[in-house]
């Protein structure tokens, strides 16, 4: 089931908004190395806070560039945002000046993955209220915390729940442990995914504390947070915690936290049929962990076949870049420009889910068949349910088909 498109997403975007998703392609693309490079420097000339780009005036006079009057504002930060809590303007500050511009690019295709590459973009501005600027500062910021401090592609998709397993029998000490650890909070369930809210939208139950989980979507998620509803049970206690919590997070993501007090309560944004039955309602799922299969990544040692198609991705990645340029240049045939760039985000789609399984390896969601090749299934199909999208046949709530701008 294709949700309708929400405003400020690919295909539904106003002149204004399209002109500063052209803006943030400009920026990001001569970040990444692919338009003609100058110094960092001249990267932040280009905008300066609260709009898009900046005016020749201001370009010319070096004096008055972002890069500068922000260190001397800011004690030496590169961001104009008040709310940036999390310390990202310092790091865009510090990745512009020592990062190598094609490691970020292929940070960035790597996590635009199966999704339109204006989605991810399109997050960012929305999550930093159409600033350009503060935009491409969390953007890049995001990058550099999946490269270098959560190893998001080169490590927990790449080795993942398999690897936890070998790992656990390693002969060193902290290996082991932490293997160990790992897997045994998959055992006990204590975060987990399963089912849809009244809009649609996946559900992850999670025990974890409520601090770390926002942190992690509102610094590096933009726009990729639901409702998160707090089932007190009679609990009140967790509402004092919560008004010392909500101080650290941005009001759009507070407002996003509701306590519910009883099942009615909770009823408001989950069907019963959808609330399981620990919590009162009338979904008799239990969680229960199925262990690593012998031979389920076995298509991660294929290394020729894996690089076939990341020769291939890599293309259309080429050909993207060069048509958004394009795109932005010349207004004259934009709307052709912008469906060349649809068909190619396309094929970026399909291209993925051929990818996926050389170089994601398998989880708990593969093995239950809640992943089905690009559809999330959450209800009713067995876990050796067709591959192919079109054949998945709908036994229950329909499938969920992620709309453009959904990231991993």
């Amino acid at each position: 089931m294709v949700a309708p498109i929400l405003p400020g997403r690919p295909g539904n975007l106003t002149a204004e908004q399209e002109a500063r998703l052209q803006e943030l392609w400009t920026v990001t693309l001569r970040v990444f190395g692919v338009q003609a490079p100058d110094r960092p420097e001249d990267v932040e000339d280009q905008l300066q806070p609260g709009s898009g780009t900046a005016t020749p005036d201001k370009k010319a006079k070096k004096k008055n560039s972002m890069f500068r009057r922000h260190k001397e504002d800011n004690g030496g930060g590169a961001s104009a945002d008040q709310n940036d809590k999390y310390g990202q303007g310092k790091d865009f500050q510090q990745v512009l000046a020592t990062q190598d511009p094609e490691k970020l690019r292929n940070a960035f295709w790597s996590m635009v993955k199966h999704d339109h590459p204006d989605g991810l973009l399109l997050r960012f501005l929305r999550a930093r209220k159409w600033d350009v600027h503060n935009a491409l500062v969390m953007l890049i910021a995001t990058m550099n915390w999946r490269m270098k401090e959560q190893l998001v592609d080169d490590d927990i998709m790449k080795n993942g729940e398999g690897q936890a397993v070998a790992d656990s029998f390693s002969s060193k000490a902290a290996v082991k442990r932490e293997a160990e650890d790992f897997l045994a909070q998959l055992r006990l369930g204590k975060s987990f995914l399963h089912g849809t809210d009244r809009e649609g939208r996946p559900m992850c139950v999670d025990y974890a504390p409520v601090k770390f989980m926002i942190k992690c979507f509102e610094a590096n998620y933009p726009e990729s947070l639901g409702p998160i509803l707090k089932f007190l049970a009679g609990k009140l206690i967790a509402v004092g915690v919560w008004n010392i919590i909500k101080g650290w997070l941005d009001p759009v993501v507070a407002s996003k936290v509701h306590f519910t007090k009883n099942l009615e309560e909770l009823e408001r944004f989950v069907e019963k049929s959808h609330i399981v039955k620990e919590l009162g309602g009338d979904d008799p799922y239990e969680y229960h962990y199925v262990e690593p299969k012998a031979g389920e990544d076995e298509k991660m040692s294929d290394e020729s076949t894996r690089q076939q198609l990341v020769d291939e991705r890599a293309r259309i990645v080429k050909e993207y870049e060069k048509i958004t340029q394009e795109w932005i240049g010349d207004s004259q045939n934009r709307a052709r420009l912008q469906e060349r760039r649809n068909d190619l985000a396309e094929r970026l789609r399909s291209g993925y889910w051929q990818l996926d399984p050389y170089v994601r390896a398998r989880s708990l969601y593969d093995r239950v068949g809640l992943i089905q090749g690009g559809v999330i299934q959450y209800y009713g199909e067995p876990p050796n349910a067709p591959k192919d999208p079109a054949a998945v046949p709908h036994n229950g709530p329909p499938s969920t088909e992620h709309r453009a701008d959904d990231v991993d």
